[in-house]
């Protein structure tokens, strides 16, 4: 195993504790026979680790004899990706929970397994102990994939439930966060959407035979996020959420848009009902229309968990096989094609504080006209302090560009103080 910290002892402890039963399943006994980490003192802390069988040589760690299987759970790039690039040329197969890695460097990973004849196993990398991995390589096997909505960081997800069920700023909930361990000491990763990006790019190419990378994944994060809006949304009966959004284009299944984003979802609808530090991935086949994978997307166990069935999968035999057979992330699906941001169509919330002078809502209202875009509704409340009113308009479905068009011109009016809000609305479509 390379690596040994929180997820890594966590595997440690299940291969310990449940060495009978996986014995019995296998008719062989699973054995971690290396560890190779930076500072070996950090492993002294876990009791189910044999001091004897950690090592900071790399040399000594690759060469270690009867080793079938490396896991690595060290995270992060560089250094790590020549480890597993050795690992598969030595013919090893592979336990990943790297996501970072995947989503940069999957396709030349894959590549030089089927080269090598092994297997990459990464359950563990997009929803901890949720085998949503697992669902799209052979659950949906007989499905072609429409789309992807999901719930994919557990950080963000929590800090919006703090800030809608209990009214906190989005400083607090994220100190609240770190409290719990549900964010890290530098939270920019997860609340800059990133986290939630790579994920997608993994369960996308998963799903649409394509060739992604974080790089695709158009990204917003939640940390602009204002509690007004918050509210207001709840006033209109939606929820906050930062959603990862995999759809094939309606018009040509060969246009894939990819975009992690907060937006607004009805308070009905089954995400919505996804809070605290879970997560959730709806998927929509074309045989099965959707279904829904819910449970713990992060922590020691629950990753740990996705670790240690991996190794198992691939000790049965079954996993290799069928790796080798499909040919997941091969370079012979042909070109990928992206679908332009600016031509997304989708509805709005707006919000603008507006002069308490007549005939505001009538310029916005025609800005918004001669951009294509129609009012759906429209939500006014009294003037606050300093004089302004806040008005709050939802849109028909309109083009992404249309509307950053129209915000450019709003923003300009002299009768708006500061810039408008804005905040897509997603409908998710129906089985």
């Amino acid at each position: 195993m390379i690596g040994c910290g929180t997820v890594g002892q966590g595997v440690a402890q299940i291969l310990s504790q449940q060495k009978t039963l996986y014995t019995r399943r296998l008719g062989t006994e699973l054995a971690l026979q290396r560890i190779l980490v930076r500072d070996a003192k950090r492993t002294q802390q876990c009791s189910k680790i044999d001091p004897s069988i950690v090592t900071t040589n790399p040399d000594e760690f690759f060469t270690t004899p009867n080793i079938g299987i490396i896991i690595e759970v060290a995270g992060g790039r560089g250094l790590i990706s020549q480890y597993v690039r050795r690992a598969l040329s030595d013919g090893k197969h592979v336990v990943t929970a790297n996501k970072s890695l995947l989503a940069a460097e999957g396709s030349e990973l894959f590549s030089l397994a089927h080269e090598n004849r092994v297997s990459i196993a990464f359950e563990a990398s997009c929803g901890g102990g949720i085998p949503i991995i697992t669902a799209l390589q052979f659950g949906l096997m007989a499905n072609k994939i429409n789309a992807m909505y999901g719930i994919l960081n557990g950080t963000c997800n929590y800090i919006l439930t703090e800030m809608t069920q209990s009214g906190k700023c989005y400083s607090e909930a994220l100190s609240e966060a770190q409290e719990h361990g549900f964010a890290e000491a530098d939270p920019t990763l997860d609340v800059s959407g990133q986290d939630a990006a790579e994920k997608l790019a993994i369960l996308s190419s998963l799903a649409f035979g394509i060739q992604a990378t974080s790089a695709h994944v158009q990204s917003e994060g939640i940390d602009q996020l204002n509690l007004t809006d918050i509210k207001f949304g709840s006033e209109l009966g939606y929820d906050i959420k930062l959603l990862a959004i995999a759809e094939r284009n309606n018009k040509s299944d060969d246009h894939v848009s990819l975009r992690v984003h907060p937006c607004f979802v009805h308070t009905e609808i089954p995400l919505a009902q996804v809070h605290g530090p879970f997560n959730a991935l709806s998927v929509y086949g074309h045989a099965t229309g959707q279904t829904l994978y819910y449970g713990r997307g992060a922590g020691q166990m629950p990753t740990a968990s996705a670790v240690v069935s991996d190794v198992i999968n691939i000790a049965s035999g079954w996993y290799p096989h069928a790796f080798g057979e499909l040919k997941l992330w091969s370079n012979d699906h042909g070109k990928n094609n992206w679908v332009n941001p600016d031509d997304l169509p989708s509805r709005f919330y707006l919000r603008i504080s507006a002069r308490d002078t007549p005939g505001v809502v009538a310029k916005v209202g025609t800005i918004l006209g001669d951009a294509g875009i129609s009012v759906s509704a429209l939500l006014q409340h009294e003037v606050d302090a300093d004089k302004f009113v806040p008005v709050v308009i939802t849109t028909h479905s309109a083009r992404q560009g249309a509307m950053n068009k129209a915000l450019a011109e709003i923003g300009r009016l002299e009768v708006i103080n500061g810039q408008p809000v804005c905040i897509r609305i997603v409908d998710l479509p129906h089985d």
